[in-house]
């Protein structure tokens, strides 16, 4: 099987935050050789996107094992995916653009840290107006909002979400898995509204039936369920049809990487037509 590799840049800047983070990027294979250049996925949560050795949660993506062999299915389904790690305690407050005090199992972390939400849009346009322009220039990249997806899983797709709509002159592909929209479900939907339909986009959405295997957490697989219609009726409600938006429930699925790894080929098949 041809293998793509993994470039890890360190102490990136992200200026519209103050911060430094480490990008992990997916470059398919065959990418040196070839004069082709290639659609880009921008990912959230990085860390648990390609090794176990530095996931966060304990679970990984296994994407690079993924497009891998899509590509050796079929090699015109090659992609550079662009992982942006997580900011640790930061990761609440830069994946969701309002305060929250609403969480799972990881609130009682960001509590302490007073990292509650509200610097999602700084996040966002981190993505857009720092990393995207380096990445066009550093690497072979297909430029357009084409051939420019965003996807993330729980606040990763929240924030993910908020990207693509929000920015549709850049993005024209959306994937948000098991999204926590409860965190901000409001916000989130009248954020929709407000911005509406601007151009034809594909949307992906799904969530598990078991997201969470947590007795004692209050936030149990019905607010996942809900709060993830909502989002979606709320697309339907502002034009997105049925062409751009595909939500798929996952009977059996829990809240973790490895459900997230066997969904995402079928996204990306659905994402990426040919």
């Amino acid at each position: 099987m041809k293998k793509g590799t993994i470039h890890v840049i360190e102490n990136f800047y992200m200026p519209e935050l103050d911060r430094y983070r480490t990008i992990r990027i997916y470059l398919p294979p065959h990418y040196n050789e070839s004069g082709r250049h290639y659609p880009v996925i921008y990912m959230h949560d990085a860390q648990n996107l390609f090794t176990v050795a530095t996931s966060s949660f304990g679970t990984i993506w296994d994407t690079a094992v993924t497009l891998d062999k899509l590509y050796n299915e079929n090699p015109e389904k090659a992609y550079i995916v662009v992982g942006i790690d997580n900011g640790c305690n930061y990761r609440y407050s830069e994946y969701c653009p309002w305060y929250s005090e609403v969480g799972g199992e990881y609130l009682p972390h960001a509590k302490a840290s007073g990292m509650l939400g509200g610097e999602g849009f700084k996040y966002i346009d981190f993505i857009v107006n720092t990393l995207k322009p380096f990445i066009d220039t550093t690497y072979k990249t297909l430029k357009d909002r084409e051939n420019t997806a965003i996807c993330g899983s729980s606040m990763g797709g929240l924030i993910s979400m908020c990207a693509g709509i929000k920015y549709q002159d850049v993005f024209s592909k959306i994937a948000a898995f098991s999204s926590a929209m409860y965190f901000a479900e409001e916000e989130v939907k009248n954020f929709i509204i407000s911005e509406g339909k601007r151009e034809t986009m594909r949307i992906y959405m799904d969530v598990g039936t078991d997201e969470t295997s947590n007795p004692n957490n209050p936030y149990f697989p019905q607010v996942y369920l809900s709060c993830n219609s909502n989002v979606y009726l709320t697309l339907k409600d502002v034009g997105f049809n049925s062409k751009d938006v595909k939500y798929e429930i996952a009977e059996g699925d829990i809240h973790n990487e490895a459900c997230w790894c066997k969904r995402f080929p079928d996204m990306m098949n659905w994402l990426f037509t040919i």
